[in-house]
């Protein structure tokens, strides 16, 4: 047996065995060799034994790992009283101790297992130049189509061509929201027909997809570390190799298994580094083909809300009607391609004007569909109801019995254009504000008869109140995706900055337009986080 002794450094004196096929070295509580020096990687170098002898090789430490002052980059093999510098520590390599040899011993009962470290990259070797033009033949093959069903099959025949010995591969990918294994490519040399569902060791699945490691073992059967796996002796595995598919976030999404019966054919570690280059390539191909699906549903969503929101609008009136002695303008935006703000005209069978503002709770779709909703049940409230209140109140019952989990502010104002009489019902909504041309002052109106929004309780009773309208008042509806419209930093518009500017207009276009001006000046570039409708209206001079 061999051994590690420090020479120089923090723990000048201690030794340690080297019994392990594997031995770690570094910071990290998990190495079997720990060394304390803070200038040491977690993770610094790795010592491995095979029948040969006994190779250190860096894995990735900041700083590197040095053998008689030769920095090196690939496994170096040791010889008696190599020195090996892990940064400010020096150890001595003894090949043999108490007169033992560590070379040509004989085979304990784990076998071999070596472990790569895909998520830092493996080295290409030159004596593969064979295996990697049959590489590039794999490479070639993943630029032929995205769909993973096609690929990863002819993958795994090409595996099969590099790695003839190999009995039973696999190729599995993460799929479902708990992450688990799904095959989509299985072939089984002893089998003919469908080879049913693969078998793999949860030990070396274990291995591969939660530490993000390439597994070898050439006696599987007989290897210590899968002496717990019931499939490694029922399918009398001798010897398994097994590589993760990496994804774009350093993350592994999948797996290629092989295993090999044949006993005087087992896998090397050149074997090894042939499958974690075919595996990067294919976690590579794996991830375009996902983000590709996910871009192509995304502009799946993107054409069905485009349509949403088509059929949205023809909801909303098309045009402006026409009313003798009055001006009417409107603007409506919606936060997403759809919205939950509603606006109407309705002309009743006395002649007059019906002009109605809502605002679903919330925005997006499935306030869109109840926007929807409210406009047919708005407008057949209102035709055949010939009191406002009662047309609201009709309204809200058939509202409450849908069992809907929102609620509607709405403000209804009944135009009489022979009289000039306006009547008011708000349900929850902000008051309509009135300017008056005479004193050119803002007020709200019905303030005191504000009930409960729609959709609430169907028990709710509504009142109204009516204003009469002198030449040159102005009268504007709004919902709150323009007093709560927010500022980068935070502040809100509010409402007394509607009535500000209100209070400068005189005119149904001017008061919309200056107000929506005003609310894109005061948002500062900041995007639009709720939906937006203004109505407006005024009686000529």
């Amino acid at each position: 047996m061999s051994k590690l002794e420090v020479i120089s450094g923090l723990h000048t004196g201690e030794s340690y065995k080297l019994a392990d096929r594997e031995t770690l070295v570094g910071r990290h509580p998990e190495c079997q060799i720990v060394l304390r020096d803070s200038t040491v990687s977690r993770r610094h170098a790795r010592i491995t034994r095979d029948r040969e002898g006994y190779y250190v090789d860096d894995v990735g430490s900041q700083h590197g790992t040095r053998v008689n002052g030769e920095l090196i980059r690939l496994p170096y093999r040791l010889q008696d009283r190599d020195e090996i510098l892990l940064s400010q520590t020096k150890l001595v390599f003894l090949a043999s101790i108490d007169g033992e040899s560590s070379v040509n011993e004989p085979e304990r009962s784990s076998t071999i297992i070596t472990s790569l470290d895909v998520l830092r990259g493996s080295e290409v070797k030159e004596e593969n130049a064979p295996k990697w033009r049959a590489l590039l033949d794999i490479t070639r093959a993943l630029g032929v189509s995205l769909d993973l069903t096609e690929i990863l099959p002819n993958v795994l025949e090409n595996i099969f061509q590099i790695l003839p010995w190999a009995s039973r591969g696999h190729i599995m990918l993460t799929d479902g929201p708990l992450g688990q294994l799904k095959p989509y490519a299985v072939k089984d040399t002893a089998t003919t027909g469908d080879p049913g569902p693969p078998a793999i060791s949860r030990t070396i699945t274990e291995t591969v997809m939660s530490k993000g490691k390439a597994v070898l073992s050439a006696d599987a059967g007989e290897d210590e570390r899968f002496q717990a796996s019931e499939s490694v002796f029922e399918l009398k595995m001798h010897s398994v190799l097994c590589a993760p598919l990496v994804g774009s976030a350093n993350e592994p999404i999948g797996m290629i298994h092989l295993d090999a019966q044949d006993p005087t054919q087992p896998f090397t570690s050149d074997d090894l580094d042939v499958l974690v280059n075919i595996a990067n390539l294919v976690g590579q191909a794996v991830d375009h083909a996902h983000l590709h699906e996910i871009q192509l549903e995304f502009a799946r969503r993107e054409r069905d809300l485009e349509t949403a929101r088509q059929v949205q609008l023809h909801f909303l009136p098309q045009e402006r009607p026409s009313v003798s002695g009055y001006s009417l303008f409107d603007y409506y935006n919606p936060a997403d391609a759809v919205g939950g703000d509603y606006f109407g005209y309705t002309w009743l069978p006395d002649g007059q004007l019906a002009i109605a503002v809502g605002d679903v709770a919330g925005h997006g779709t499935p306030a869109a569909l109840l926007m929807a909703r409210l406009c047919t049940e708005a407008r057949y409230s209102l035709v055949t109801n010939i009191i406002p209140s009662e047309a609201v109140q009709w309204l809200n019952r058939d509202l409450c019995k849908s069992n809907f989990t929102f609620f509607i502010t709405f403000a209804l104002c009944v135009l009489d254009p022979i009289h000039h009489e306006l009547t008011v019902v708000n349900a929850g909504h902000m008051p309509p504000l009135l300017r008056r041309n005479r004193t050119g002052e803002v007020e709200p109106l019905g303030v005191d008869i504000v009930s409960p929004p729609l959709g609430i309780d169907e028990r709710l009773v509504f009142d109204q109140a009516t204003t009469e309208l002198e030449p040159g008042d102005v009268v504007v509806l709004y919902t709150d995706g323009v007093s709560e419209a927010l500022h980068k930093d935070g502040s809100m518009y509010g409402n007394d900055r509607v009535v500000r500017v209100a209070h400068q207009a005189v005119h149904a276009q001017q008061i919309v337009n200056a107000l929506m001006q005003d609310v894109i000046s005061f948002n500062e570039g900041r995007s639009q986080e709720d939906d937006i409708c203004v109505v407006a209206f005024s009686r000529e001079k």
